[in-house]
């Protein structure tokens, strides 16, 4: 099985389930959002203007509602005084206009006061009287009193004889014009009553007696000559000075004729408009108006649904386009969002496939837009894996054939080093018996330390084989990095002074401890230090240092040899490579095997002709006093 699929089997079950999760997720809250968006930035703004362009419609109509109301009501009002005023002028000139009226309220009175009864004077009278009733259409009745107040002749039969004398209808239509308003009672219904009256005047001009006439409720239309629909749905009243109605346009059961009509207007006794409920629980618009020479108030009103009906038809057409237009608008989007999601969807399932270790895998978008070059994106990127992955397959191939050869080769090196060890000892033994007899005998001498030589060289060689192939297992104990370096440079004085080296040493004060093994990591850092060594002509520096960055400790071994190339900064830690004319190859990888078993990490800097620094990098302790 290949190292990019291995545990596919036990983890197949879980990856097809996130992968269906993972779409749905996508296909569900990206549509969800695309939706969204596009109702917000195009339904919002949409209902956003007809909700305000319908209020300030509103605003203007019924603005122009109230204007139009109160130019009405100001010119009906002053309408009822011109023909109160019209009315008045016809009594005023059936008063005056002959003899026979004024004859016949003298006569009838001197006969009154004589005790004695004129029956032709009697008709004379009330044949005048109904004749100019018929002329005069508005009036319910005219009839006429001497000045005690008595009723001399009417068109009404049991109205003479009546007294009037205490009544304001005598006392101001015997001097000058009269007219008033009264609520009659008749069978328990209150209704307005209008009543005129003008002094009858004799050739002298002296008033010998008043005509009056009375305007009953059924004929108060017409007196007023108020049209029942003035404008539309519009109502009309005409209210007295405590604010009782004397006429409506259109009388419901609900209107008390005895009582103040129910409008703010009318209770706060002020003109103006106003929108409020009236009597019959209806919302209006209402315009107030006084009656010029009366203390009347004249009192139009609008009902609002009919000021506003089209309007609300306009607004439930519009709200019925927006509804269609909504609708619209969501099968587009969602089209739109899945003509973009159903690719999208195909990508993420495609990349599931291909994170499964399925390589290869190719989508099919064969779109000009940018979901088509992301598809042919995926599918170079798909490629592209499967050649890396090759590639990557090959050469873990091959590396796991070189760490077998390695593994075959330390474990043969070790028993072989194992079996020369102990002959390697005999024969330094010899030669130590040996240069003992030889003497003073340069040339043999010079053979037997030659020889000697190149055994040490045979040792060191078994030892790093013997260290490499069975590493020793660190005994930690937590360890003064400042003591560890004086002891290398301890060690490695005399090799430095022999090479013409000079040694520095760089450290801060109060670094923490850290949790070695001393005796292994004195191997390190010798075995790196050695190297610097080596790698510098006389005159050179080979410097250490020991800080604190952060949470970790560093120790750091620095040379001015001649460096490392980029090349072999990335072979220097395989075994048995060097670059060396002697050695093993094997320091290095020795090194970072100590230093990773120990949990810490080695860094390397290096450029050519300026030299090299390692550094060893270990954890500090989490808080002071940790390591004491």
């Amino acid at each position: 099985m290949r190292w990019w699929s291995r545990g596919a089997t036990r983890t197949a079950g879980r990856r097809s389930r996130e992968r269906v999760g993972n779409v749905t997720q996508l296909k569900g809250g990206l549509r969800r959002r695309i939706l969204a968006w596009f109702l917000v930035l195009s339904l919002v703004p949409l209902f956003l203007s007809n909700t305000v362009g319908y209020q300030v419609t509103r605003r203007i109509i019924e603005g122009q509602v109230r204007r139009f109301l109160m130019a009405i009501t100001e010119v009906e009002a002053r309408h009822v005084a011109t023909e109160i005023e019209r009315h008045q002028q016809n009594l005023d000139a059936v008063a005056a206009g002959n003899t026979t009226l004024a004859r016949g309220v003298a006569l009838r009175a001197s006969a009154r006061q004589a005790g004695r009864a004129d029956p032709s004077v009697d008709d004379l009278l009330r044949e005048h009287l109904e004749r100019k009733l018929r002329e005069l259409r508005p009036f319910s009745e005219l009839f006429v009193l001497d000045m005690s107040g008595v009723v001399l002749a009417a068109t009404r039969p049991g109205r003479v004889g009546a007294d009037w004398s205490g009544t304001s209808l005598l006392l101001a239509g015997g001097r000058d014009r009269f007219f008033t308003e009264d609520l009659d009672a008749v069978g328990g219904l209150v209704s307005p009553v209008y009543r005129l009256a003008t002094p009858v005047r004799d050739a002298d001009g002296r008033p010998v007696g008043v005509l009056a006439a009375t305007v009953g409720f059924e004929r108060v239309q017409g007196f007023l000559r108020i049209s029942p629909h003035l404008a539309g749905d519009i109502h009309t009243f005409v209210v007295d000075r405590e604010g009782r109605p004397l006429f409506a346009s259109h009388p419901r059961p609900g209107l008390e004729y005895g009582s103040r009509l129910a409008s703010p207007l009318i209770v706060a006794g002020r003109e103006g408009t106003q929108r409020y409920t009236n009597y019959e629980g209806v919302e209006v618009v209402g315009a107030s108006v006084a009656v010029p020479g009366h203390a009347w108030r004249y009192l139009a009103e609008a009902p609002v649904a009919s000021v506003f009906g089209q309007l609300h038809g306009l607004a439930l057409l519009a709200a019925v386009l927006e509804a269609g237009f909504a609708l619209l608008l969501v099968a587009v989007v969602w089209m739109v969002a899945r003509s973009i999601v159903s690719p999208l969807r195909g990508l993420v399932g495609a990349a599931e496939r291909l994170r499964g270790g399925e390589l290869g895998v190719e989508v099919q978008i064969d779109r000009a837009d940018e979901l088509g070059d992301l598809g042919r994106t995926f599918n170079q990127m798909s490629r592209e894996l499967r050649a890396s992955a090759h590639r990557i397959q090959e050469l873990h191939d091959q590396e796991m054939r070189r760490a077998a050869q390695l593994a075959s080769v330390g474990e043969l090196a070790s028993g072989i080093a194992h079996e020369i060890k102990n002959p390697v000892i005999g024969v330094v033994s010899g030669l130590d018996l040996l240069s003992a007899r030889v003497g003073d005998d340069a040339t043999s001498g010079n053979i037997v330390t030659q020889m000697r030589a190149q055994l040490r060289r045979i040792e060191a060689a078994i030892q790093d084989l013997l260290s490499y192939a069975r590493p020793k297992a660190p005994r930690t104990i937590w360890t003064d990095p400042t003591q560890l370096v004086d002891r290398v440079v301890g060690l490695v004085s005399p090799q430095a002074e022999a090479a013409g080296v000079r040694i520095e040493t760089r450290q801060v004060p109060a670094i923490p401890k850290i949790k070695v093994d001393p005796d292994l990591m004195t191997q390190t850092l010798v075995n790196l230090a050695l190297n610097g060594i080596q790698a510098m002509t006389p005159g050179g520096v080979l410097t250490f240092t020991a800080t604190r960055t952060g949470t970790s400790v560093r120790i750091g071994v620095s040379d001015t040899g001649t460096g490392i190339s980029p090349d072999e900064l990335e072979k220097i830690f395989r075994p048995f490579y060097t670059t060396k004319h002697q050695g093993t190859g094997l320091g290095l990888a020795i090194t970072r095997g100590i230093v990773d078993r120990h949990g810490g990490s080695i860094e390397v800097s290096s450029e050519p002709g300026r030299g090299s620094t390692f550094t060893l990098v270990f954890a500090a302790p989490a808080r002071e006093g940790a390591n004491a």
